[in-house]
Formats: C-alpha cells, sequence, structure tokens
C-alpha cells in the first residue's frame, strides 16, 4: 500500500460523493497546446485566452462544479538540453493555477513525460477534503531522449501530486509533489469511479512487447493502493479510455471488459484491427468512436453501436487525392456531450489546423463541423501539439437515450372562433403531423390529440398534445375560505372554474352600476383567490371573469357567507331523553376557526367534556375562552323532566373488578328513584351495605376489605317518580371474582 503522506493536513475529513451537482462543469475551461484556450460556458467552444499552457500530449485542464478555472498542467517534461523533435527544449513540466501563474515547475525531473499521450488526469481526493485534488501524471515511451536522466534508467513511470486549492488565496499550491507508484510505465493513462463510489480505478500500461500488462491502481480515501498488472497477449501502447459508466476499457483496437466494483480487467470483448489508439465513447457509453485507416480512402471516423454491433461511416476526413487530413489529438467528450478532435489539412492551397466537433453523437445521423474553430498553427512545423485536455469521462455520464423519443403529452387550451395554432417542442427540419402536413406549425380549431413526428434533429421525436376548446362562459362555484387570525377576521372566497381561465382579469362592480372598483390579474389555473369587499363597500357585486376567449358576469352576494370566528355551543350526549336523575354529559364544541383553549364552569370544575346528573332544578354554566383570550359564556337551556317513563333493573350478578360493566350493586333507572333504601346481607344475616342514596351501590366489600364469592340477600324499597305505590323489592344475586 502507498500510503497518504497528508500529514496533519488531513486531520479532518468532510463528507465527499463522486456524484457532483454539475460534474461535466468540471471540464468548462480547455487549455492545450501553445497557448490555446477554450471556455464552453455558454454551451458551445468560444477561443478565451489568455493561456500559459505549453504542451505536446496529454494534459489536464480542471475546474470546479461550477466551471471556474482550478488550474492546468502539461503534465511533465525534460531538463533543458534534452529537447524533442527538431532539436527544440521542451517545457520542463509546469502547473499553473488560474491566473496563468506557475504554481509548481517539475524541473524536467518529475511527473511525466512531455509527449506522452495522456501525460496526466486529476480528480478530488476520494476522501473528501475541500480544495484537495489528486493529478497523477505518466511518463514518456522516449524519455531517455538525450540520455536518461540521474536515478532514472527506466523513466518516472506513473507518479501522483496533490493539490491544494485553499492554499494561496485560492491559487492553489502542492504541498505533496513526485510520488511515484510505479516503473516502468509509459504513454496512457486514465481513470474511472468504483462502483461504490469510494474511490477511483487508475489504469496505464508498461509498453513492453515482451511482457505486455495493463496495470490497474486504486484510489481510495486511504490513499494510493498496491498496482494490481493484467497481462496482455498483444503489444500495448498508446491511449488508454474507460467508458463512462466505467464498464468497458479501450486499448490499442480492443475492447476490454472492466469490473468497476473490483477494478479486474477482463478479456478482450470486441476487437478492431484497422482502429487507431485514438478513441473516445458517447456519454451514455452505448457507441465508441475511432478511426480507421482504408486505401484509397484515407481516414474514416467510424462509430460503433455496442448493442448490436453494427457500425456507421460517420465522415471520411480527406476528400480529394492530393489532400492529406491528420486527426493530430485523440477524441474528447465536451462539457456539452459532444465529441472534439483536433485536425490538420496538409497538401492543398489552404492548409488549416482547428478544433472539430461531432454533434447528435448517439442519434441516427452523428454530424460532423470540420474546423469549427480555427487554432493557430505553431511556428514548429514538426512539433504540433496532439492532445486535447484529459478527463475522468464519468463526469459526462448520461442515461441511454432511446432511438425514438416521445415526449410526455401535453394539455393545451384553445379558443372555438380563433383556434390554437401548435408548435413542436423539439428543434428539428422535418416535421409529420398526425393529419399529414408536414409544415413547422398546426392551427386546430377542433378538440382532440394531435402529435407530430419530428425529424432532422438529432434523434426522431413524437411530441403529442391534448387539445381542449375553452368556451367564453367561464362557469364554476365560489367557497368561502375564512383566516381567524387573533388580529381579526379576515376571509376570501375562492372561484374554481370547470376548466384553467389561462389568462385575464377578475373586475369587481357594484349591482347598481357603479364603476368597476376593483381588479386583478388571473394567475393562469382553475382557481382564482377573490379577496372579500371592503366593509365600507356593498357586498352585492357583480365579478366579471375575462379569460382569452371572452367575458362572463357572475353575480355574486357575499354578505350570504359566515364571517363567524368563534362559535361555541354545548353538544350533549345521552343515552335516552333527558330526565331527573339520568346521567347525560355536555362538550363545549367551537365550529369557528380558533380554538377553545379553557372551559370553566360555575363550580370551578375544568373538565371537557364533563358527565352531570340531570336536575330539573338546577343551572349548567360555562365560560369557554379562545386562544386568542376572548371569552363567552354558555347557559344549557334544554329542558329536563321531572317525571320520565320510568322503568328500572335489579341486577342478579356483580362482577366487582373495575372494568366498568357489573362493577355495582343497585337500581338502575331511567330516572330517579324517590324514598330510596337499600340492604345487602350475607348468607349468615349480617348487614354488609345500607344506602339511602339510588346513585350508591355495593361493590363488594365491607369496611374495606372485599367479600367472599357468594351469594347475597337484598331488600329494596323506593318509588319511581309519578307514582304513589312504594315498590318493596326482595331477592338474592351473585358476588363472582
Amino acid at each position: 500500500m502507498i500510503q497518504k503522506i497528508f500529514g496533519v493536513l488531513f486531520c479532518s475529513t468532510v463528507v465527499f460523493s463522486l456524484a457532483f451537482a454539475q460534474p461535466q462543469r468540471q471540464a468548462e475551461n480547455w487549455h492545450f497546446g501553445k497557448g490555446i484556450s477554450i471556455s464552453f460556458a455558454n454551451g458551445t467552444p468560444q477561443l478565451n485566452g489568455p493561456s500559459a499552457m505549453d504542451a505536446f500530449e496529454g494534459i489536464v485542464s480542471l475546474s470546479d462544479t461550477s466551471g471556474n478555472l482550478l488550474f492546468y498542467t502539461n503534465g511533465g517534461g525534460r531538463p533543458p538540453g534534452n529537447g524533442g523533435p527538431g532539436g527544440n527544449d521542451q517545457s520542463p513540466g509546469i502547473i499553473w493555477n488560474r491566473n496563468h501563474e506557475v504554481m509548481y515547475d517539475m524541473r524536467g525531473a518529475e511527473g511525466g513525460g512531455f509527449s506522452a499521450r495522456q501525460s496526466s488526469i486529476a480528480m478530488p481526493d476520494p476522501a473528501g477534503q475541500a480544495g484537495i485534488y489528486y493529478l497523477f501524471t505518466m511518463e514518456e515511451a522516449e524519455f531517455d531522449i538525450g540520455g536518461a536522466i540521474t536515478g532514472q534508467p527506466q523513466g518516472r513511470g506513473l507518479s501522483f501530486f496533490t493539490i491544494d486549492m485553499n492554499a494561496n488565496g485560492g491559487l492553489g499550491a502542492v504541498p505533496f509533489p513526485d510520488q511515484r507508484i510505479i516503473t516502468p510505465a509509459y504513454e496512457g493513462l486514465d481513470a474511472t469511479p468504483m462502483a461504490n463510489g469510494n474511490g477511483y480505478w487508475l489504469a496505464c500500461h508498461n509498453d513492453n512487447a515482451a511482457n505486455s500488462q495493463i496495470i490497474i491502481v486504486p484510489l481510495t480515501a486511504s490513499g494510493v493502493g498496491t498496482p494490481v498488472t493484467f497481462n496482455q497477449d498483444v503489444l500495448v501502447g498508446g491511449q488508454l479510455v474507460f467508458s463512462p459508466n466505467g464498464q468497458w476499457l479501450y486499448h490499442a483496437g480492443r475492447l476490454l471488459e472492466f469490473d468497476n466494483a473490483t477494478g479486474i480487467v477482463g478479456p478482450p470483448a470486441f476487437t478492431f484491427p484497422n482502429a487507431s489508439t485514438a478513441a473516445c465513447f458517447t456519454p451514455d457509453s452505448r457507441f465508441l468512436y475511432y478511426t480507421e485507416g482504408r486505401p484509397a480512402l484515407g481516414e474514416i471516423i467510424i462509430r460503433y453501436d455496442l448493442s448490436d454491433f453494427s457500425t456507421i461511416d460517420v465522415e471520411r476526413l480527406s476528400t480529394t487525392a492530393n489532400e492529406t487530413v491528420l486527426q493530430i489529438a485523440g477524441f474528447q467528450i465536451g462539457p456539452n456531450d459532444n465529441i472534439y478532435f483536433i485536425e490538420e489539412r496538409l497538401g492543398t492551397q489552404n492548409p488549416a489546423y482547428g478544433l472539430s466537433e461531432i454533434t447528435c453523437v448517439s442519434g441516427p445521423v452523428p454530424s460532423v463541423t470540420r474546423l469549427l474553430l480555427d487554432l493557430a498553427r505553431p511556428g514548429d512545423e514538426t512539433f504540433r501539439p496532439q492532445s486535447l485536455p484529459n478527463y475522468v469521462d464519468a463526469i459526462f455520464q448520461r442515461p441511454e437515450v432511446a432511438d425514438t423519443l416521445v415526449l410526455d403529452t401535453l394539455a393545451t387550451f384553445g379558443c372555438p372562433e380563433r383556434g390554437l395554432t401548435l408548435r413542436p417542442q423539439e428543434a428539428g427540419t422535418n416535421f409529420l403531423w398526425s393529419d399529414g402536413s408536414t409544415a413547422d406549425s398546426l392551427l386546430v380549431t377542433q378538440p382532440g390529440e394531435y402529435c407530430v413526428t419530428i425529424t432532422g434533429g438529432c434523434q426522431p421525436t413524437i411530441d403529442c398534445r391534448e387539445v381542449s376548446i375553452l368556451s367564453p362562459e367561464v362557469t364554476g362555484t365560489i367557497t368561502e375560505e375564512i383566516d381567524n387570525g387573533c388580529d381579526g377576521l379576515t376571509y376570501n372566497y375562492v372561484f374554481t372554474t370547470e376548466l384553467p381561465i389561462l389568462s385575464g382579469t377578475v373586475t369587481y362592480s357594484a349591482m347598481d352600476g357603479q364603476a368597476p372598483y376593483r381588479t386583478i390579474a388571473l394567475s393562469g389555473s382553475d382557481t382564482i383567490l377573490l379577496p372579500a369587499p371592503n366593509q365600507a363597500e356593498t357586498d352585492e357585486v357583480i365579478i366579471l371573469i375575462s379569460n382569452q376567449c371572452g367575458d362572463t358576469t357572475i353575480p355574486v352576494d357575499f354578505s350570504s357567507f359566515s364571517d363567524e370566528r368563534f362559535v361555541p355551543y354545548f353538544m350533549v350526549e345521552s343515552t335516552a331523553e333527558l330526565c331527573s336523575g339520568l346521567e347525560f354529559s355536555l362538550e363545549v364544541i367551537n365550529d369557528g376557526a380558533l380554538a377553545i383553549s379553557a372551559v370553566r364552569w360555575s363550580d370551578g370544575n375544568t373538565d371537557n367534556p364533563r358527565t352531570f346528573f340531570a336536575d330539573p332544578r338546577a343551572e349548567y354554566l360555562a365560560t369557554v375562552v379562545n386562544e386568542c383570550g376572548d371569552s363567552t359564556d354558555l347557559r344549557f337551556t334544554e329542558s329536563i323532566a321531572e317525571v320520565c317513563d320510568c322503568q328500572g333493573r335489579i341486577p342478579e350478578v356483580i362482577t366487582p373488578n373495575g372494568d366498568g360493566t357489573n362493577d355495582i350493586f343497585r337500581l338502575f333507572s331511567n330516572c330517579a328513584a324517590e324514598d330510596y333504601t337499600l340492604m345487602v346481607f350475607n348468607r349468615w344475616g349480617q348487614t354488609v351495605f345500607e344506602s339511602n342514596n339510588p346513585n350508591q351501590g355495593w361493590d363488594g366489600e365491607k369496611d374495606g376489605t372485599p367479600q367472599n364469592m357468594d351469594t347475597y340477600l337484598y331488600r329494596m324499597v323506593f318509588r319511581l317518580p309519578g307514582v304513589d305505590e312504594l315498590q318493596i323489592r326482595e331477592g338474592q344475586f351473585s358476588l363472582v371474582r
């Protein structure tokens, strides 16, 4: 394990995810070649100098997820005197800050090689430390031109730097430079996130014909891990490219399976014998772009479909026999999902060097715009820049899109006299409507579903609309909406229509024909909030509602709506008609919007609800307080009968267990008994209970001591209201526990 050596710099960590908010914006600013700077801030590439970049092949130009440039680098170089082609000295390897100033000088003895195909790649620290980045560099195969550097007989291989963008006021610094990972390793370098999002897999190779190996190195929150090698049966060399979804690894005309959960490089799934080493996947990882040399035709850009193994010829680079066009930079996805490459045209009267663009890269017919940007040709004709920035292409990942897009059906509305003009939601060059017309719009006057098939854009698209024809007569209902705050009563009215009103105004006019005194704009929905008329204005008004098709007048009597905010009253709960002595319940209820905060009965009790025994001579009074502190007095006014259709019942068994059923022995009556006496005896004739209160019963105890289960005798004397005859009942009942 190659451990992190960040020391106290990493004492604290923060939660980090590889799923950035706008990850593609990390590629918004491209610095490459000899001082070339391109910005994608407006969605298309535009020259945007200055730039201090001095590079030949693989480079890094990294921004944050808001599109702000962080740093850029040529990944490495050679010391003075160790020149490249043409004998010219190369850059010693520089990391520049966003102000195009030197952040770090590799002195030609650190980092990667100036002409490594992918000399560098960078990504945020998987540990989540804000502003910390890893920069990985790769050695070039020609590292020993002019003699190997002392102590580096096989070159520098794969190395890494850490960059702290928190340092120097946000301009960045390199606290730990040139940490060696593995040698030898040359030319190719790419990275993809781990499947679990906890780090990255770095891929490189040893460029060795006798012992060809692809090397995978893990990067996690713990630091750089131990390299793992995978032997190959062909010469390894040149570029390595991961698909954005991390499931494929392209190398030298071979498409290798890759397990981004384990970092295992699998066998070739497809081979492309005539393919170039430069290739690029589409953001949805469905297609692979590469070039292929063909006799008499020259270089052709090819697109390979990984879903059905088919290919299409996208573009022939050379168009005449006397013309030579070189694709001198590998393909690279841009932050707008298009694919870019640098090309140079030679052998004609009009030589050119510039950036070309492939659009609709996953559509049925990709389109190539040649030399979209004219780039200044370097003075050294033998040493032209040959690479665009190298990114972790997972930042461009997109879900696979269907070959034909079907948009959601939209509901729209028109007027019967004027009709409605439908226009497609997507751009294209050809349109076919459901009625057979081919114009770029359709006038409809009848309700129904109308569809258009759009072609000529990136993908065929079907766009449908469900059209309803509005009536000028706006019908609906008005409901009351009260806001009873403690500061006072306010109330509004909601007008709900059968169809959306869409546009227009609501105007209030008095019934007597006075001029309008209020106008409000419609919100475009099928519900309008109508403020109530002012107290000084009449409650009877006409509402004039104007929609896009006409006007409707609706008379409304606002005075018919309730404006009460606190309306307390008694709710009675009783099993029978209220009669003297009958048990019943009173609860204070409020139908207004304010909540009840307290109920105080005339005897001081605060229960709500509360249980009483009905008494025709009693008064039931309560003071009710609401949440705003307002109070009102309530008086129970329902009549209580002195005499009812009285009935009495004497239980035969009691079970005093506290469950509320058969717990006591007494007379149970729907009216109050008079001249009442109850005596209970045990089997030896001893009195265990005696009472003259008809509401008091025996609970199975004597002097607080529970009595035994047994049969007990009783003698009960009472007179029911309205009956002169005194009733005497004697008998027995059982006590069961």
